[in-house]
């Protein structure tokens, strides 16, 4: 039985609400703990601790939601896939590979009926 419209449009509500949100959450989490020396490093941290949480209130708005999914799935999957490459077995994260798996079926699903950019 295929799902209703209602159903998808209710899910990827939901889903979008999920993974922006926990963009924004873990975004600003990296900024409430920045310490240290000014130094490339932490400037670069900071960067893309901003650049997720802009992108996590794009995701939740639905305004180009599947851009900046697409650029969460980036910032999200580096740190697996760098594990990977350097011998961590694929389930080492499963925190991580849930949060890839998530912002990539946000990215292929899109910003659905309730999306700013409908």
């Amino acid at each position: 039985m295929a799902a209703s419209k209602t159903r998808v449009d209710w899910s990827l509500l939901l889903l979008r609400l999920a993974v922006g949100g926990m963009a924004l959450l873990q975004g600003l989490a990296v900024l409430r703990h920045a310490h240290g020396a000014i130094s490339f490093g932490n400037v670069a941290g900071w960067g893309l601790a901003i650049l997720e949480m802009v992108c996590g209130i794009f995701v939740v708005i639905g305004l180009w939601t599947w851009l900046m999914a697409a650029i969460l799935v980036g910032l999200v999957g580096w740190p697996l896939v760098q594990g990977w490459l350097h011998g961590a077995g694929v389930l080492a994260s499963p925190a991580g590979l849930f949060r890839l798996l998530t912002t990539l079926a946000c990215a292929i699903g899109g910003g659905g009926k309730w999306a700013v950019d409908r």
